[in-house]
């Protein structure tokens, strides 16, 4: 995940390793944080893999690399945002994409939550067959983890239908 939070804050200019890392602090630490130690390891992967470059740079009598996104890594980052969303993947996978949908057109976005919406309301409907199936048997303890799921996702439908009129009516 964190190569694709790198690729979206590329997306906005010219980076250090330091200025991802508060970056990152300041704005997606609520659902995704990353130290110094898995930023740097990133960076080099992705220039390796030709989705950035670097170039050093002297400030304030410091050498510092900065990081530019190049066309191949804007591409493969967009590519990722447009893919749907797997309700089932960690909430943090999930808003790292959320975060950055100001990149895609809005029609896009809106498609992409509604599918998002729907996919979880199939899953809601599943479960609540498989409750009525299983409930005389199931024990207290399995049930309630069943119950959770079934409210976890409720929340989130009902989360993404106002987050999604909200993008409408913006």
């Amino acid at each position: 995940m964190i190569k694709f939070i790198i690729l979206g804050f590329l997306n906005y200019g010219q980076f250090t390793g330091y200025d991802l890392k508060q970056m990152m602090t300041y704005s997606t630490s609520n659902f995704i944080s990353a130290s110094f130690g898995s930023i740097y390891p990133a960076l080099n992967k992705l220039e390796k893999d030709g989705l950035i470059s670097s170039t050093k740079v002297v400030e304030n009598g410091r050498y510092k690399k900065k990081y530019t996104i190049n066309k191949i890594g804007e591409d493969e980052f967009i590519r990722w945002l447009e893919e749907p969303i797997d309700f089932m993947r960690s909430y943090e996978d999930i808003l790292a994409k959320v975060f950055f949908y100001k990149k895609l057109p809005k029609e896009s976005t809106i498609k992409l939550i509604e599918q998002l919406i729907e996919d979880i309301n199939k899953k809601i409907k599943e479960l609540e067959k498989l409750e009525t199936m299983i409930k005389k048997e199931a024990e207290y303890f399995e049930i309630s983890t069943l119950y959770f799921g079934r409210d976890h996702l409720k929340f989130m439908a009902d989360w993404y239908g106002k987050f999604v009129e909200d993008i409408k009516q913006r």
